[in-house]
């Protein structure tokens, strides 16, 4: 039995594809050649009838010239006789051809008793008989008795029948084509019903699969960004004779890569179901989409909201369905916590079209990451002028036009007994032209995610060792202090690429400290370790910086070649007025002492901070109580005086 239903293997519908045309192809053919055979049988035929009239006329001529010639007996008019008896037989033996043919004229014709052909073949004796007979007017007679009556007749009743003989024939024949035409409409009927009907809905629900999956998340089958845009454009154009507004709220999961790292990818992958079920599950949605990595946005349409409604209200509703998508996850037996950030836009208060929307709720979530875990943020004028800044800094950057106004300065490292210059931490400075100074932390982020982080800090350092070179190699200092990104150390071959780059200066490695921060993640501790064991190796030193705020743990610390621990100024400034803070300033300087390392203090600004960190060991000072950072001319004059003091 046929089924309608989808076949989900193409190629079945092919096979059926081809035997359907085999098929109407057989029965066209069948048609072609009975209507062929028919024409070539008709036009036969014809021929045949042809010769049979011809015949009778003949027969008639015979007897007329017979006639002339008994009435006057001249030899022309007996040529003439024999002539015709002549052309008369051989109308007679086509006749006899024609009868080897079943169903044909001739057959008809000559298959009657007595027979035709010897009633024919007399007939001819008789009329050539008469030229030569003493009474041509006797044999006459016989001639006209038998032309005109037996064989006339014995051909117009074969013709007769033979006429109604192809009638039947040509009416069958033209009721067969019309069979073969109705049954072949019926098969290509039926195939378009069994195949061509199967092959539509097959390719129309192919199309509207790879439509939906072009369009949805693989993951947590959610809209994706391309179909969560088409979406938002629909609402944008249902909405514009109703003047409604609506509402794009982006969520991102805050350390997802951490999630990654301690529980798998596999559990990654659930959290990320998880939270798009719960997304989906929102109500008074227009549409729900994962358009990141790990970040999930839905459409709102403001109807929800009443018109008086205040922005804080919205926020609040907002805040509710935050706390519901990020409740903690239980899977496999484990709870996972998780939490994550909000930005929102609105249309068309804060918006004219898709692309401001989607751009404005992404300033508003960077905005609100940067304020925070769990942060929420709604696009207003200060993130607008945030967006504004980032992009101009973005720009110059990318035009490379931060390379003519790009600096170094020079911040001191102190040792407090004697006040000396020991060695110098390199900082960068950077006067934008229309925005002033920048913050390094800021250009250098935005560089970073430019994908200049490496040529800019390049530079950098490349401009201090320039400009600082000859104060190390005439031994004025120490040493100089390098800061280096965790995405430059986790770079495979950032080790060597530095090593070269000091050695261009003629700088020995043993003069140069590599600062690692450690308020940021090390996206690679394996190849950092490495790096920081090449280093090492070559006689560069290894610095902690900003320790006390970041991630590092003894564990992490005992397995670096730390070589200096740089305690974070928000702990040195409180060392003399909160016993807290001189207590964790005092077990850093013990557990650099444990690690063999030495400890110096940043952010020293007072007189009463210089006491306390000295009594508590800490040999090495840096900060504005001695030396704010300085250009290098003003730097190099420090140190010269110092060096000429001494000598």
């Amino acid at each position: 039995m046929f089924s309608l239903r989808l076949n989900k293997d193409p190629g079945n519908l092919w096979k059926r594809y081809g035997i359907a045309l085999v098929i109407i192809l057989a029965f066209l053919l069948s048609s072609h050649m009975i209507e062929s055979n028919a024409l070539a049988k008709a036009e036969r035929d014809a021929q045949v009838i042809d010769t049979s009239g011809k015949q009778r006329m003949l027969s008639l001529q015979i007897i007329l010239r017979a006639q002339d010639y008994v009435s006057y007996s001249h030899p022309a008019v007996a040529e003439k006789l024999y002539d015709t008896i002549d052309e008369f037989e051989q109308s007679h033996f086509k006749l006899m051809e024609d009868a080897a043919q079943e169903a044909s004229l001739g057959h008809l014709y000559l298959s009657r008793t007595p027979s035709t052909h010897e009633m024919v073949q007399n007939y001819i004796a008789i009329a050539r008989e008469i030229p030569t007979n003493d009474y041509p007017h006797a044999v006459f007679a016989e001639l006209r008795e038998k032309g005109s009556g037996e064989v006339l007749e014995r051909l117009d009743e074969a013709a007769m029948a033979f006429e109604r003989r192809v009638q039947r024939q040509a009416q069958w024949a033209q009721q067969l084509q019309h069979l073969t035409l109705l049954i072949a409409a019926a098969v290509i009927l039926l195939e378009a019903w069994l195949i061509f009907f199967p092959a539509h809905l097959l390719v129309d629900k192919t199309l509207k699969d790879l439509r939906s999956n072009a369009e949805t998340d693989a993951l947590t089958r959610l809209r994706n960004r391309a179909g969560f845009d088409l979406d938002i454009e629909a609402a944008m154009q249902a909405r514009e004779e109703e003047d409604s507004a609506l509402t794009l709220i982006l969520f991102d999961l805050d350390d997802f890569k951490g999630i990654n790292d301690r529980h798998g990818h596999m559990t990654g992958d659930a959290v990320l179901r998880r939270i798009g079920h719960r997304v989906a599950r929102l109500k008074n949605i227009l549409s729900a989409g994962r358009v990141g990595g790990d970040e999930f946005a839905i459409l709102v349409d403001n109807k929800q909201w009443n018109a008086d409604a205040h922005l804080a209200d919205i926020a609040a509703d907002i805040t509710t369905a935050r706390d519901i998508i990020y409740r903690p996850i239980n899977y496999q037996g484990r709870v996972i916590q998780v939490s994550g950030s909000v930005g929102v836009s609105r249309y068309p208060v804060d918006a004219e079209n898709l692309a401001d929307l989607r751009r404005n709720a992404s300033a508003s979530l960077l905005d609100a990451k940067r304020s925070g875990r769990g942060s929420l943020s709604v696009y207003n004028n200060r993130i607008d002028e945030a967006v504004l800044r980032r992009r101009t800094i973005q720009s110059s950057l990318l035009s490379r036009e931060y390379q003519n106004t790009l600096a170094v300065h020079f911040q001191p490292i102190v040792q407090p007994e004697g006040q000396v210059i020991k060695s110098v931490e390199v900082l960068a400075r950077w006067h934008h032209e229309t925005l002033g100074p920048v913050n390094p932390m800021e250009f250098l982020s935005i560089g970073r995610e430019c994908g200049l982080g490496q040529e800019i800090e390049y530079q950098i350092r490349s401009m201090a060792l320039d400009q600082m070179g000859p104060a190390l190699r005439q031994g004025w200092i120490e040493s100089v202090s390098l800061n280096v990104s965790p995405v430059d150390l986790a770079a495979s071959d950032f080790a060597d690429a530095l090593l070269k780059q000091i050695a261009e200066y003629n700088i020995p490695f043993s003069q140069v400290w590599v600062e690692i921060t450690e308020t940021e993640r090390l996206s690679s501790m394996a190849i950092a370790h490495q790096n920081l064991q090449t280093l090492c190796l070559a006689g560069v030193r290894i610095a902690l910086d900003d320790y006390g705020v970041g991630y590092s743990n003894i564990h992490r610390l005992a397995k670096l070649p730390i070589h200096r621990v740089k305690v974070d100024k928000s702990i040195v400034e409180h060392v003399g007025d909160n016993k807290k803070y001189a207590g964790v300033f005092r077990s850093s300087v013990q557990l650099a002492r444990a690690l063999g390392a030495e400890v110096v203090a940043e952010g020293v600004e007072t007189q009463e901070q210089l006491t306390e960190i000295q009594r508590f060991g800490c040999k090495y000072v840096q900060g504005y109580f001695y030396y704010k950072p300085m250009p290098a001319a003003e730097c190099l004059e420090i140190i010269r005086g110092q060096v000429s003091s001494v000598a």
